[in-house]
């Protein structure tokens, strides 16, 4: 045996989990989206004109789309390692579309997207009284 230290290459490792949910009796891992992947659902949504120069959705239906491109990059199998849906898929995106679960767990998707809201981010940052 060798004392050569292996290194293993840091990729393909779990995603931040936001929750947990259960979709048709399966159980799903909503996670934050790579900094890659959330850079690619702007690029596909710019490029199919959903969303504008600020990157606010252009009609009602955009806004869907967009949503469902972002519960693509963030829904995962149990584990957060691996993806559910396929980004570069138009098959998927038409089927997420449709789906129901896609505005119960709306709030849930979009959170692990953008972060932290300013509020969320600043917590409980009133003054301790002296």
């Amino acid at each position: 045996m060798s004392d050569v230290p292996q290194y293993r290459k840091p990729i393909g490792t779990a995603r931040k989990n936001i929750k947990r949910v259960t979709i048709d009796d399966c159980e799903y891992d909503i996670c934050e989206p790579s900094a890659g992947d959330k850079t690619l659902v702007l690029k596909l949504s710019e490029k199919a004109g959903e969303i504008d120069a600020d990157r606010n959705p252009v009609s009602v239906d955009a806004g869907i789309y967009f949503l469902a491109r972002v519960a693509i990059a963030s829904l995962y199998h149990p584990g957060g390692r691996r993806r559910v849906f396929d980004l570069n898929s138009q098959e998927d995106l038409e089927a997420v579309k449709q789906e129901p679960w896609l505005m119960d767990h709306a709030k849930d998707f979009t959170s692990g997207f953008g972060g932290k809201t300013v509020e969320e981010e600043q917590g409980n940052s009133e003054a301790t009284p002296s």
